[in-house]
C-alpha cells in the first residue's frame, strides 16, 4: 500500500501556460491541445483517487492542484479548518458530557440545604372571620356567610 504523503510531494516544476477553462472536457479531466495530454484536476478527485491516478499511470501526469497554507494537497475530500474543529469537538462530546455529570451530579441522591438546616418558621394563626382582621363592625362570617353591614 502507498502512502497517501506521495500526494503532498508531487511538485510541478513548469506550470502549463494554457487556462483551464480553455481545455476541452468535464470538472474532472480535461484535454490539453498544446500538451496532447489528459489534465487531471486534483481538487475535484477524493484523496484516494488521487493517489491512485499517481501510481498506476505509466509516466508522470498532468495535473491541476491546490495548496493549502500547511502544504497539503486540496482534494474533493479535503476538510475546512470549521469541519476539522467540529469533528474534533464531535469526537469528544460524549467524554464532555460524562466529565460533566461526573463532576455535578455527584452527590445528587437526596435534596439538601447547602447552608444547613432551613431557619424555624411558626405556623401562622389563620383568622376565623374578617372581624378580626378588619377590626371594625363590617364583619364578613365564613361559616355561615353572614354579612354585617352597619354604619358607623
Amino acid at each position: 500500500m502507498v502512502s497517501l504523503d506521495v500526494l503532498d510531494a508531487v511538485v510541478i516544476p513548469i506550470s502549463c501556460p494554457v487556462s483551464w477553462d480553455a481545455m476541452h472536457g468535464d470538472c474532472r479531466t480535461r484535454f490539453c491541445d498544446r500538451c496532447s495530454q489528459n489534465v487531471h484536476d486534483v481538487s475535484a478527485m477524493s484523496r484516494a483517487e488521487a493517489v491512485q491516478l499517481l501510481t498506476d499511470s505509466a509516466g508522470a501526469p498532468c495535473l491541476r492542484i491546490y495548496r493549502r497554507q500547511d502544504g497539503r494537497v486540496m482534494t474533493a475530500d479535503c476538510a475546512t479548518r470549521r469541519e476539522r474543529i467540529w469533528k474534533w469537538l464531535d469526537r469528544r462530546s460524549s467524554w464532555a458530557a460524562a466529565l460533566f455529570a461526573l463532576v455535578f451530579f455527584v452527590g445528587c441522591e437526596k435534596p439538601t440545604c447547602l447552608m444547613g438546616e432551613p431557619p424555624y418558621r411558626p405556623p401562622v394563626a389563620q383568622p376565623e372571620s374578617l372581624h378580626a382582621v378588619l377590626g371594625g363592625p363590617a364583619a364578613v362570617t365564613l361559616a355561615d356567610r353572614h354579612i354585617d353591614t352597619a354604619a358607623p
